[in-house]
């Protein structure tokens, strides 16, 4: 018989391990024992790994009871144990004294595949791993053809693209309906169904030693989808997400620009539509600064307006009151959580501690409204530079797409710019008639319409991944930072099913299906994906199938950020290279 093996891990005060990685293997006993900064104090362990017989909840934590095998009074040898027999990420921290938290980090513990008629272990580091386009197979009764192919050349494990509904554009990755097998697999006369996917599944499993898995994709939809256009709150449209107006505004104004360049209205100032040239582009730049930013005044969205302030401020002098003491430490524009054009305002207890009048006298009030004046024409001027520097951006990087897209050799070079090929990709859908730009932005402050203009999901380069480049506080959108995909909507799940409960319900049963039938899963896009949101997703997994494999596409660019996706969601494999159809896949073991 085998011996038990043991892992010890020794706790120091003030060691958060959050970014380190502890991986284990289910069999395995976990001792946490006291390191020199913890003799003799009074230390408390917890975790959230369950005890036997209980379901796995992430924020339920239990605490740990020592061993003490010698008894003796000193803690040289007590110890606190866990029994690994359940596969996922499990979180611990201890504290002492009256501090709850002094320390603390994840364990991850990795998943058992079995494989073939005698359920034997397929050890992680002999998987081999190939990739189909799914979409490319054909009906699902002529799969196994196909496939035998990847069995005879000595693979163990096959990656299947999504096998839902794809959107209109066909990429595998933009699904129309999670929850929808794609109709392509059905010949004609038969409808088949996730069920006989499963069956396809063990069939492979039990005869030709194989394992199958898939993806899920979480962090965006198919601009198509009908679900989203029943339920838009879960995009991140302009009722929802205000912060995002200036953006809109910017996006309409380019898609108008698109439409003037491809009817040939700027022909004759040097811009064709068949962009083939730097002069060309710089005739870009020059209609951007001369007919778009001075058109839709972006600034306005983040500025104050100047006399309604004074005259609120020069009625309170007046009048003597005080409204109680002030939130700010120096007068500041509050930005309008609507967004709306000059709807900022100033902390007016701010306003009366930084302007006191020197009397009563009317000359006395009038020289301090004067004073506040040119504060506010300062802070709004401080406003619009920061919005020339966002649009100054925003140029450089149409320029840099117009260039790749059209110019470059290496690029796609899409012809003239078209309707259907717009001079930059939208980044917000528009489902509404083409009319007018003014007549366009009086839909911004129409919530019924402003709801189903949806922002794309999309690619920021170098950004930081623990960030939502959608949320509040993030200028992506405005600074046309976002190499966009136009197929698809980023999906807004909110802190938690409370704030978006359908899509949270709608993402939680495409999970479930997919563990289901899968022995595992590739996180597609999973640097964009909310933490807290693929945490969610896969515990209803593992609930479903407790011994997942969990693949992820993960490029943040760190290997410390790295830790905290797999620490957090319990990666098995990170992908490092990444070849479609035929070809191998490199699922490179944590």
């Amino acid at each position: 018989m085998t011996a038990k093996q043991i892992r010890v891990m020794v706790l120091n005060d003030m060691e958060k391990l959050d970014r380190t990685l502890f991986r284990l293997e289910q069999g395995f006993e976990l001792q946490f024992r006291l390191g020199p900064t913890l003799q003799g104090k009074h230390l408390h362990v917890h975790t959230n790994y369950p005890a036997e017989g209980e379901r796995f909840e992430r924020h339920k934590f239990r605490a740990l009871d020592w061993i003490n095998p010698s008894g003796r009074e000193d803690d040289s040898d007590k110890f606190c144990t866990l029994d690994l027999k359940i596969s996922g990420s499990y979180q611990y921290y201890f504290g002492h004294g009256d501090k709850e938290k002094s320390g603390g980090g994840y364990i991850v513990v990795d998943p058992v595949l079995r494989v073939g008629a005698d359920n034997h272990v397929l050890p992680l580091d002999c998987i081999s791993i190939q990739t189909y386009l799914s979409k490319c197979l054909g009906p699902l009764d002529e799969w196994l053809d196909r496939l035998r192919v990847t069995k005879e050349t000595g693979y163990n494990m096959i990656h299947f693209t999504p096998l839902q509904t794809l959107g209109e554009s066909r990429s595998c990755y933009s699904l129309a309906d999670q929850l929808e097998l794609n109709p392509d697999f059905s010949p004609p006369g038969q409808t088949y169904t996730w069920t006989d996917v499963g069956n396809l599944v063990e069939k492979m499993k039990n005869e030709w030693n194989m394992l199958c898995i898939t993806d899920v994709v979480y962090n965006h939809t198919a601009a198509n989808s009908k679900w989203i256009k029943k339920h838009p709150e879960c995009g991140y449209n302009l009722v929802n997400s205000p912060h995002l107006k200036p953006a809109w505004v910017l996006d309409r104004a380019l898609w108008h620009i698109t439409c003037a360049i491809a009817d040939g209205k700027y022909e004759d100032g040097g811009l064709p539509a068949l962009i083939q040239n730097h002069e060309h582009l710089h005739a870009i730049r020059g209609v951007l600064w001369q007919d778009v930013f001075p058109k839709i005044k972006l600034w306005e969205f983040f500025q104050v307006k100047v006399e309604p302030t004074v005259e609120q401020f020069r009625d309170l002098l007046q009048s003597g009151e005080f409204l109680g003491g002030s939130q700010t430490l120096q007068l500041k524009i509050i930005q309008d959580p609507q967004y709306r054009r000059f709807g900022n305002t100033v902390d007016m207890n701010s306003a009366l501690e930084t302007f006191v009048p020197h009397g009563n006298s009317p000359g006395a009030i009038e020289d301090c409204c004067n004073w506040l004046r040119r504060r506010l024409e300062e802070l709004n001027g401080e406003q619009y530079h920061e919005i020339q520097h966002h649009q100054e951006q925003a140029t450089n990087c149409i320029d840099g797409t117009v260039s790749y897209e059209r110019i470059a050799d290496h690029g796609p070079k899409l012809g003239p710019v078209t309707r259907k090929h717009p001079l930059v990709t939208r980044y917000f859908t528009f489902s509404f008639e083409d009319a007018t730009l003014e007549q366009d932005l009086e839909m911004m402050n129409q919530p019924e319409k402003s709801c189903h203009f949806l922002a794309h999901n999309g690619w920021v380069m170098g950004d930081d991944p623990l960030r939502n480049f959608a949320e509040p506080g993030s200028n992506v959108y405005i600074r046309r930072e976002l190499i966009c995909w136009g197929d698809s909507v980023k999906l807004r799940y909110g802190s938690g099913p409370e704030d978006c409960p359908y899509l949270w319900a709608h993402m939680q049963k495409y999970t479930e299906i997919t563990a289901k039938h899968f022995v595992g899963v590739r996180l597609d896009n999973c640097h964009s994906t909310p933490l807290h949101v693929a945490e969610a997703m896969l515990a209803a997994a593992r609930s479903v199938r407790p011994n997942l494999y969990v693949i992820a596409e993960l490029f943040t660019g760190s290997e410390l950020i790295d830790n905290v996706f797999v620490n957090r969601l319990g990666i098995t494999s990170l992908i490092r290279a990444f070849h479609y159809l035929f070809a191998s896949c490199c699922a490179k073991p944590v």
